[in-house]
């Protein structure tokens, strides 16, 4: 292992002590240092006396003392010498980096170099491929991770976050375990999101939906990662885990995104999702069989009834409004321009308008098809106006374009 440049740091407890000089000269016999007398530079010539030869000597060090293939002695060395444990750390991690960075570029296989003079293939930035080879480069970062927190007790996400100077969300909502428990969860879930998301990725790329072989893959991923979190965390711990990471909590934060919650808000309504989640986490209510989707109905209307009976009507409503996918657009697209935070809520109440002014319009007998369709049509396009208005041209586009508006056309 070459670790000169990196060990810099701890040259200066091998040798003991700083020394500072303006000029020096090495002794071409016994290459000693030397430190000369310094004299005010004029243009008059002073004769001095020559200034005694300073030797330092060290106890006689080579890297071979510290150089080994096994890292824990490595580490322990390094620790005897004084060398501190911030630039430990650089130095082990580095070290790997360089030794693991070989079996990285592998994955990618040959690669012809780049010439000025011939066209750049052109080929699709996300394939079956290039996800493949994505999954064992992640591989081999998490042996990398799980060799530093065996080594050190570090976290190295957590440690490149904190290098780019950057917040670890993961360091805030598992502040409440051990470090090494920490360090364990962390990995269990990044392990888990990743192989998720390269399946769905790559079912993306070659089916429409998912297949029922893979529905059943992301659950065994999800058990997986669930069983490995039961044995590593107490119940306490895992029910704490749960409140941050569990679908569960997800749905009742997003869901109480407009109402400005108390703690005892979200637990309240976290309970009830987590009953209701229990059963039908997951189900597609198009799939089921007719005695099935009924039960999953009733549990629907039954869930509808708790949170309502929690929260009153008027802060149910809204929680109805923040269930809605077209409400969810609505929101990213006032994160995304930086709007005001009730612009969502102000769009998504000339949607009721809207319906209202329709449905006045379907029931007046007077008009014909053709005079209800020119009406139609003129309050689309009045409704797309004061869209515009409140949100503004540009976020507009970008809620069109994720598909979402499709009620002011009346679709």
């Amino acid at each position: 292992m070459k670790r000169q440049t990196l060990f810099f740091a701890c040259i200066v407890v091998l040798n003991g002590a700083l020394w500072f000089f303006f000029g020096r000269e090495r002794d071409s016999k016994t290459g000693a240092r030397t430190i000369s007398s310094l004299r005010p530079v004029t243009n008059q010539i002073v004769k001095v006396r020559p200034a005694p030869t300073v030797v330092i000597r060290t106890n006689s060090f080579q890297w071979e003392q510290l150089e080994s293939e096994d890292y824990r002695s490595f580490i322990t060395r390094l620790r005897a010498i004084g060398c501190p444990e911030e630039t430990i750390r650089d130095i082990i991690i580095a070290d790997l980096d360089k030794l693991m960075a070989p079996r990285i570029q592998a994955t990618d296989g040959p690669h012809e170099p780049a010439k000025y003079w011939k066209p750049q293939r052109k080929q699709l930035t996300r394939t079956v491929d290039s996800l493949e080879k994505d999954t064992r480069k992640q591989a081999i970062d998490f042996e990398k991770r799980e060799v530093i927190r065996e080594l050190l007790g570090v976290d190295l996400a957590a440690e490149r976050s904190r290098t780019k100077g950057e917040t670890d969300i993961y360091e805030e909502r598992l502040g409440f375990l051990s470090l090494d428990k920490r360090m364990r969860t962390r990995m269990a879930i990044e392990q888990a999101n990743q192989e998720e998301v390269a399946l769905r990725e790559a079912s993306w790329l070659e089916n429409d939906t998912l297949t029922s072989e893979e529905k059943t893959r992301l659950r065994e991923i999800q058990e997986k990662k669930q069983n490995t979190l039961a044995t590593l965390l107490t119940p306490d711990e895992l029910d704490q885990y749960n409140l941050w990471f569990s679908p569960s909590a997800y749905k009742a934060r997003e869901t109480l995104s407009t109402l400005d919650p108390t703690e005892d808000d979200f637990l309240s309504i976290y309970r009830l999702q987590r009953e209701f989640d229990a059963e039908w986490d997951g189900v597609q209510p198009s799939e089921l069989d007719p005695e099935r989707r009924a039960k999953y109905e009733k549990a629907q209307r039954d869930f509808e009834a708790g949170v309502k009976e929690y929260l009153g009507p008027d802060r149910f409503e809204k929680f109805v409004q923040a269930r809605d996918p077209d409400f969810q657009q609505l929101q990213i697209a006032s994160a995304q321009f930086a709007l005001r935070p009730d612009v969502a809520s102000d769009v998504y109440s000339f949607r009721q308008t809207l319906s209202e002014e329709r449905a006045k319009v379907d029931a007046n007998p007077n008009l014909s098809r053709p005079q209800r369709d020119q009406v139609f049509q003129a309050l689309s396009e009045e409704t797309e106006k004061a869209v515009v208005e409140v949100m503004g041209p540009k976020a507009y586009r970008y809620y069109l374009r994720n598909g979402a508006g499709k009620w002011i056309r009346g679709n």
